[in-house]
């Protein structure tokens, strides 16, 4: 009887594997997560990267390959609203908030933004908003450089301002001033939606 004891202390010990179907569903498992990870590091980076195809754009003066990276329809009610802003504030101070040329003068000035809002917020015209921006390079006026200046790496901060709004601003300055607004399109596409215009540019 002792040997049959032994048998069955050896049978024991035998190391426990998994049924085939067991580790493949550990295999896959394993898969998901990984590629869930990597998933939402694309989509976490997909706006950084969208900043650099701008920023390469604006480089090169591309309009074609920024206007891709642009929706127009929302860039030009943000400009639009900041342009009335910035006249209605304009003629307030100029004829006085109780005077009614100032009504009428907004009316007439609030009628004519239409068209150069349209102008401004071309392929072409992004360009050259987006090149005031805060991921432009600036002149250095101190330094010792040819006619046209010299220019110096832009210094900006760039992150999400909430799940789908990524916001670029200038850290030197009015931090406001030249800020690039970009929202999510899709699961990875970011668009610019919002360029805030200078304050002399809007008061204009």
């Amino acid at each position: 009887m002792a040997p049959r004891r032994h048998a069955r202390s050896k049978m024991a010990r035998r190391p426990h594997h998994l049924p085939p179907h067991r580790h493949q569903l550990k295999k896959i498992t394993l898969a998901a997560v990984a590629a869930a990870i990597a998933l939402a590091a694309t989509a976490y980076a997909s706006p950084y990267y969208a900043l650099h195809q701008i920023k390469s754009a604006l480089a090169e003066r591309n309009a074609e390959a920024l206007a891709a990276h642009v929706d127009f329809p929302a860039l030009r009610a943000s400009v639009k609203t900041q342009l009335e802003a910035g006249m209605a504030r304009s003629i307030e101070a100029t004829a006085g908030s109780d005077n009614p040329l100032a009504a009428l003068g907004q009316r007439v000035a609030s009628a004519m933004l239409g068209k150069m809002v349209d102008a401004m917020v071309s392929p072409a015209g992004v360009v050259a908003l987006v090149n005031k921006s805060a991921v432009s390079p600036q002149t250095d006026a101190n330094a010792d450089a040819p006619a046209e200046g010299a220019r110096k790496k832009a210094d900006y901060s760039a992150g999400y301002a909430g799940v789908n709004t990524f916001v670029v601003r200038a850290k030197d300055g009015d931090a406001q001033q030249g800020a690039l607004v970009l929202l999510r399109h899709g699961v990875w596409g970011w668009k610019l939606s919002s360029i805030e215009i200078a304050s002399a540019m809007a008061g204009r």
